[in-house]
């Protein structure tokens, strides 16, 4: 419950403004009490920073592994993923990485790790024709989230965010050519 509440607070109002003693407060908790459960504020962030990587990148991979070859599993990704992410409160992490630097180090080689699965799937999918071979799946990684930190920045929630994220994700897939340019 302390992790839940923390992280709406850190999605609902950003790295600094929030205090520990309102999160204890939230939790019904003393505050030396749920210091002894978090450490510090700083360390409670970086949990909640790392925790929301791995549950995102595990779901993804959960994905990949128990669907039947390529296209099965991009368009259960497509459909799951906007809903998986809208039922969660979104970390903001530029402002945190910017309160807290080495905790962006620290996110981007743990995102670094966390995609290296979710990048093969992308050249898995380059291999058997359903990515152009001129898309690097780097900037396609770096793409979706761009997408997903966009619209869980913009204030939407519950299926308002599910659906932009669709339509996002939809349009990514299909493109938005008509005809010849």
């Amino acid at each position: 419950m302390v992790m839940q509440k923390a992280a709406e607070l850190i999605a609902q109002r950003g790295p600094k403004r929030w205090s520990t003693a309102e999160l204890a407060k939230e939790c019904g908790l003393a505050k030396n009490t749920l210091y002894k459960i978090i450490g510090s504020k700083e360390q409670l962030v970086e949990t909640i920073v790392l925790d929301q990587i791995d549950m995102t990148t595990h779901m993804l991979k959960a994905i990949i592994r128990e669907e039947d070859g390529y296209m099965a599993a991009a368009i259960r990704m497509v459909k799951d993923g906007p809903a998986y992410l809208s039922e969660r409160p979104r970390v903001m992490f530029p402002e945190i990485f910017l309160e807290y630097p080495l905790l962006g180090q620290k996110a981007q080689k743990h995102l670094e790790t966390a995609a290296a699965e979710i990048l093969q799937f992308m050249r898995q999918g380059q291999a058997e024709g359903y990515i152009r071979k001129d898309a690097e799946p780097e900037f396609l990684y770096d793409l979706v989230r761009g997408i997903v930190e966009h619209y869980t920045r913009s204030g939407l929630k519950g299926a308002s965010l599910s659906s932009a994220l669709s339509k996002a994700f939809k349009y990514l897939r299909e493109g938005i050519r008509l005809g010849d340019w």
